[in-house]
């Protein structure tokens, strides 16, 4: 008992060396484990935060795009483009509906467009549950429609110039038909039923309450 006395005695000062050292590297680890569980915590935050922004623009303007336009006359589709981004995080994107072939206002929407598609992927990776793909796939959907009423607008433009004084006038059956409006027209109403069926298949199985309660700190 003595020896043993003895060699904590004189081993005292690297003995309390030791437990310092293991106590700074059990708190290191849980500081580590907290600032990981903060980060995730902000990351999925700033994601749903997004998402409901979208959510919102679409609840208010589904009534909007489920309108079809009669054949015979053009989609008003730069109303319908402004109300879908009437938010802080998508405003900025309005410019390319009233001149769609400026470079700048161009870029800067695809960006954004590019933006979007990336936060539907990183829903996929930071809330692990079933059927998260569901509203992955409606922010997708919902950046495809605004592409196709940009691509629509487009063709509208073009359709206008041949209108000028220098151009033989003609009237929109015609121009339709010369520029295969219909193929466009379809195209955009394709994207606005997968958004639609998208919604409706996300509401259904009730995953946005399913997702809130994952964005909390883990205990």
């Amino acid at each position: 008992m003595k020896e043993v006395l003895k060699y904590v005695y004189d081993n005292l000062l690297t003995i309390i060396t030791i437990i310092t050292a293991l106590i700074a590297l059990w708190q290191t680890h849980k500081q580590i484990k907290i600032s990981n569980k903060q980060f995730l915590f902000d990351k999925r935050m700033d994601k749903y935060i997004t998402f409901k922004g979208i959510l919102k623009l679409y609840e208010e303007n589904k009534n909007l795009l489920n309108y079809e336009s009669k054949d015979d006359e053009p989609i008003i589709v730069d109303f319908i483009f402004i109300n879908l981004i009437n938010n802080g995080y998508l405003e900025h994107i309005g410019k390319v509906i009233d001149d769609p072939y400026n470079n700048d206002y161009k870029k800067e929407f695809l960006l954004k467009l590019e933006e979007i598609k990336k936060i539907s992927d990183e829903f996929r990776f930071l809330f692990k549950y079933k059927g998260i793909e569901l509203i992955s796939d409606f922010i997708y959907s919902y950046q495809d429609v605004l592409l196709e009423l940009y691509k629509y607008q487009v063709l509208m433009k073009c359709m206008e110039k041949n209108k000028t004084p220098s151009r033989e006038p003609k009237d929109y059956k015609a121009l339709k038909k010369e520029f295969g409006e219909q193929k466009h027209r379809d195209r955009l109403y394709d994207s606005i039923k997968k958004l639609e069926d998208s919604y409706n298949k996300m509401i259904s199985k009730k995953i946005i309450n399913k997702i809130e309660s994952k964005i909390q700190l883990s205990d």
